[in-house]
């Protein structure tokens, strides 16, 4: 035990009062008391008196009886920006962050009161003149009220203590201030007048080595070697080990990453709850964790939803039925996301869980917060805290299973801190409706910090402030750097500069910083006899340089443990893997496949991808697009054609309809295409229906005028013909857009396509668009003359494909004319059907073989826009490839 706990413990057990600067100082002060209590042998013992200075006021004030007068905390902060808000309510000053502007002005009302001064005979800016009025508009609320906050409570601490109505400590022992306030010296200077000893108490610097400084490549740099030091140090026994952080809260999530990496790196392996062996001083915003962001989505949940703020209420297992009902939810977040839509209205979101019995605990669960939605009447805080909890109540947060220790923790955070602390607004705040309660719920999730309750481990994470009065056996100090320490000067600017700098007040000049800064190096150089300063050589682009403070010290290069992280254990001792070349899965138990023509392109594209796809039924989720995605634009054009072909059934009865005749025939049909695809008749008038309805007709209009009409005489055999043909050994389902018949008697087949086609694609050494060949060789009326895309699009509405001979169809080629056709030293319309026929048959034969190797045929055509480069790992492939 270092001379420095053995006082503060000698004089508490004396029962001396000790105060500290933070809490974290005086639990970790209690907990070396408990210890040496016990290492005495004893097995009860009076409770010390040490306590963090707020909370001695606290008490001061709770046993003068006027704890309700005591204003800090969210009311605080609520009346400023209450004051702020009908100050500025209908000006330009509007526009201010009101919260931020709330506590600068908050603060400057704290410093005028603690350092005893006025702004009356200060000159003042415009925006020091508008603080002045909030001021006394505080000032007035809080004399009106009979409210104090902490400046006034220590001048009603130090009264009562004059006229003894609070019992004055014999002694007092100040820890871990680097500098005493004004109302702190006020504190001393009352317990002094009343016959009380006050002294400060500091580790003695005389014991501490000359610290060593370690600049490290940069900031991630110094985190690992920071890491890989207190690992080092832990497998030789050490039992006190601190690193401070200068900025710990903007490197908080690096810290905790790096750190468990490093000296616990089996902690993920275990699941561990709760690390043990190194602690972080501060913790994560509560509305981060998850039980607490949960409730807080249940709770926003409105008339109207977005598609990611349903999918996670489907997914978050602190639902009502998570896990009874998970399969079920799972199935409908899926169905959700087939109509690819970006958001759904709750109504229809009930009527849809609860059709063929999709989700029904789930649509009870929206019922509940539908109904709760409807509360619309201006309550206060409290009232809306009580209305909050109960709501959830009713949709079961936080879940059926059993909650860890650390949910446990957060739910009780939600219980314990969070409602109470919005319900402590009561007293600020008038009657407010729903919204915005639920806007005040939100920001106190994000202020109020939550750090899970667990025993200290040997390895203390803390940062620059919480640190003092912390001794270690070893010490790392990061961030370093000359804009670190010292901090740049940030006078407050609701006061003057000049105000500030001549009361030394906080922050105010560089020169106030710079003598902060030496008391700190001080501070943390007796902080333990080995202590290292680190900083960082570069940020990005930017070279840095140390502490002006810290240019004396001598350079040193600590032990290192090697890096335990599992990253980092492989490279150093990599694993002898076996390999498994997996191409092949079972046969095809039926000839019988489910995915009509798009199995054999897929089978042709890549085999992996067909067997993925149609075998394994493994597709990633459709996405919501705004407005109509391209599927559901192409559905409609389909089937607009379909009902504008099934009235006028030929060329010639085109030809006679008048342009106003066509336009009507035209809209008759695009209206009914768009009637049966949205049934939801608010849907059907929506303004974005409307445009998608003239966009159709113009297209249309577009493709029968420039396509239709140029084409010689036509008529229309088949319309969505639906067929089950076999091809090898694979029997699939077709559906032929359209069969036409000329005049001369030849069929031609067409598919319709709303994008850009390439021809070249219809003949090759690989078929890559199978769908029309697979029509040309199992037409059952007759064999087709000829196959072409009807590539409907506008701008560029033609026909793409391939015939028996040239002039068939508009600048469409025959066989003996088509390039590729010429390559392959096909000659005729029969040899082509006859390639076409081989192609597919082979194609067929491999996919019911189960041949599911990773062979795209090229990265445009194959894996641009696949789904699945995940699960093929294809890029993977590619990569170890070019390293061989």
């Amino acid at each position: 035990m270092t001379p420095f706990l053995e006082k503060i413990i000698s004089a508490a057990a004396s029962g001396a009062l000790i105060l500290t600067s933070n809490k974290r100082l005086s639990r970790h002060l209690q907990s070396a008391y408990d210890r040496q209590m016990q290492a005495l042998g004893k097995q009860v013992w009076p409770t010390p008196q040490i306590f963090s200075l707020d909370a001695w006021f606290d008490r001061m004030i709770a046993e003068l009886g006027e704890g309700w007068r005591l204003l800090q905390g969210p009311p605080l902060k609520r009346l400023w920006e209450q004051i702020i808000e009908a100050d500025s309510a209908g000006s330009e000053k509007e526009l201010l962050q009101l919260s931020a502007t709330a506590e600068k002005a908050r603060q400057a009302a704290q410093l005028l009161r603690e350092y005893g001064l006025s702004l009356d005979s200060s000159a003042l800016t415009e925006d020091q003149r508008v603080f002045r009025n909030w001021q006394q508009r505080y000032q007035q609320i809080c004399a009106e009220q009979g409210w104090l906050d902490r400046p006034a409570l220590t001048d009603l601490v130090c009264e009562a203590l004059h006229r003894k109505k609070l019992v004055c400590p014999n002694r007092i022992l100040l820890s871990g201030f680097d500098q005493l306030s004004p109302l702190l010296l006020k504190l001393r200077q009352q317990v002094e007048a009343c016959g009380g000893l006050v002294e400060e108490i500091a580790p003695d610097i005389s014991s501490a080595n000359l610290p060593v400084i370690y600049a490290a490549n940069d900031a991630q740099h110094e985190m690992h070697q920071a890491a890989c030091w207190a690992r080092g140090l832990l497998e030789q026994g050490a039992e006190s080990i601190g690193v401070v952080v200068s900025d710990l809260q903007a490197r908080r999530s690096a810290i905790e990453r790096i750190f468990r990496d490093q000296i616990d790196p089996q902690a993920v392996l275990r699941l561990d709850e709760e690390e043990t062996i190194f602690s972080l001083s501060l913790g994560a915003p509560l509305l981060d964790q998850g039980p607490i962001y949960a409730a807080l989505e249940m709770l926003a949940v409105g008339y109207q939803l977005s598609l990611d703020q349903l999918s996670f209420l489907l997914r978050t297992p602190y639902l009502q039925a998570s896990l009874s009902e998970s399969d079920k939810r799972a199935s409908f977040d899926s169905r959700l996301r087939s109509f690819r839509q970006q958001s759904f209205s709750l109504k229809r979101l009930v009527e849809l869980a609860k059709t063929d019995g999709q989700a029904p605990k789930f649509a009870g669960c929206l019922e509940s917060l539908a109904t709760q939605q409807q509360a619309s009447k201006r309550r206060l805080p409290g009232q809306w805290a009580a209305h909050f909890d109960e709501t959830l109540i009713k949709v079961g947060w936080p879940g059926e299973r059993s909650l860890a220790s650390s949910e446990y923790q957060m739910v009780k955070a939600w219980r314990d801190k969070l409602l109470p602390a919005l319900a402590s607004l009561d007293a600020v705040s008038p009657p407010v409706n729903r919204s915005v309660a639920l806007s005040m719920l939100r920001r106190l999730a994000a202020e109020i910090e939550f750090q899970l309750e667990a025993p200290t481990g040997p390895v203390q994470v803390v940062g620059l402030l919480e640190s003092a009065g912390l001794e270690f056996a070893h010490l790392w100090v990061m961030g370093m750097t000359e804009d670190a320490l010292p901090s740049p000067a940030r006078p407050n600017p609701f006061l003057p500069v000049a105000l500030q700098v001549a009361a030394q007040m906080p922050h105010s000049s560089p020169e106030r910083e710079l003598d902060f800064a030496r008391q700190v190096v001080v501070r943390l150089t007796a902080a333990s006899p080995a202590t290292i300063f680190s900083y960082a050589k570069r940020a990005g682009d930017c070279e840095l340089r140390p502490s002006p403070l810290l240019h004396d010290l001598p350079a040193a290069e600590p032990d290192f443990a090697p890096a335990s992280d599992l990253r980092s254990r492989l490279l150093e001792h990599p694993l002898d893997l076996d390999e498994l070349s997996d191409i092949q899965g079972p046969a095809l138990a039926s000839e019988r496949g489910k995915g009509g023509t798009s199995i054999l392109k897929d089978q042709a594209l890549c085999p992996f991808r067909a067997f993925a796809r149609h075998r394994l039924q493994a597709y990633s989720f459709d996405e919501a697009q705004p407005g109509l995605d391209a599927m559901t634009r192409g559905n409609l054009l389909h089937k607009a054609l379909e009902l504008f072909w099934t009235e006028v059934k030929n060329q010639r009865t085109l030809n006679a309809l008048s342009d106003t005749e066509r336009s009507a025939q035209i809209e008759r049909a695009v209206k009914q295409a768009l009637d049966e695809n949205f049934e939801d008749p608010r849907e059907r008038q929506s303004e974005l229906v409307g445009i998608e309805q003239s966009r159709l007709q113009n297209l249309i209009d577009e493709w029968l005028s420039k396509v239709e009409q140029a084409r010689s005489p036509f008529e229309i055999l088949k319309l969505e013909d639906d067929r089950l043909e076999q091809i090898g050994p694979l029997q699939i389902r077709t559906i032929i857009d359209r069969i036409d018949r000329l005049e001369d008697g030849s069929l031609v087949i067409l598919d319709y396509k709303s994008g850009a086609v390439e021809a070249e694609l219809l003949v090759g050494e690989r078929l890559l668009e199978p769908q029309l060949p697979i029509y040309a060789i199992t037409n059952s009326e007759a064999e087709a003359d000829g196959v072409a895309f009807a590539q409907v699009r506008r701008g560029s509405c033609k026909l793409i494909g391939v015939a028996r001979d040239s002039g068939l169809l508009p600048k469409v080629d025959g066989v003996e004319q088509h390039k590729k056709s010429q390559a392959l030293a096909l000659n005729s319309w029969n040899e082509l059907l006859s390639h076409w026929r081989q192609q597919l048959v082979a194609v067929a034969e491999d996919f019911v073989a189960g041949v599911a190797r990773v062979d795209p045929v090229d990265f445009k055509h194959a894996c641009q826009y696949c789904d699945l480069t995940g699960l093929c790992r294809i890029s993977e492939a590619e990569l170890s490839g070019g390293e061989e």
